[in-house]
């Protein structure tokens, strides 16, 4: 049995069905715009707000350029600071290591220039700058500076380097080994501490 589908009554029976079908979806899609436009009726944005918010976000912009800048030149000054810091640090080394050992050496007894400038490249490495209070103190070790030189010109090493005191009696000079004239051995020391300046 066939169906015409140009009847009346077969076309109101297929309108009938895609109303039901569709009906609530319309309602959904009714109800939607309803709320849709409730939003956008309640959350109208006026152009005076809009004006304002731009104009805090201008502000927050320029503050945030400052102070970007700020930092620049914070951090410029800080990196400055530093390397005048370590520039004073390396010169207070180099005054308290170097002249301490001179006069420490110079107290023990090592008066040869040469051997003074091989015996503070040598030492200048184990000595250290520290500081205790607000003073800054050359140290080797837990030695001061004066100990430390005053045992190490007491050690056969040192013996090498330090001058003979002159004999005064009978106007002689001290015999056979003259201290200017060290062992082969702290001669080679010497040159190889003359070859590290």
């Amino acid at each position: 049995m066939s169906i015409d589908l140009s009847a009346p009554e077969v076309q109101q029976a297929i309108k009938d069905a895609v109303e039901q079908a569709t009906q609530p979806l319309v309602a959904k899609r009714d109800e939607l715009l309803g709320e849709v436009k409730k939003l956008r009726k309640e959350s109208a944005i006026k152009p005076e707000d809009v004006e304002k918010l731009e104009a805090q976000i201008d502000e927050l912009k320029s503050q945030l350029g400052t102070a970007q800048k700020e930092v620049k030149t914070f951090k410029e000054t800080a990196d400055k600071a530093s390397k005048a810091l370590a520039d004073e640090a390396n010169f207070n080394h180099r005054l308290l290591v170097e002249n301490g050992l001179t006069d420490e050496l110079t107290k023990a007894g090592v008066t040869n220039p040469a051997f003074l400038k091989a015996v503070k490249s040598t030492l200048s490495q184990q000595v250290k700058v520290v500081t205790e209070g607000e003073q800054r103190i050359a140290k080797a070790g837990d030695k001061t500076l004066s100990d430390f030189v005053k045992e190490w010109a007491a050690s056969d090493e040192g013996k090498h380097f330090v001058a003979a005191p002159a004999n005064s009696g009978g106007g002689a000079q001290g015999g056979g080994n003259n201290s200017n004239n060290p062992p082969k051995t702290s001669i080679e020391k010497i040159k190889a501490g003359l070859a590290k300046l």
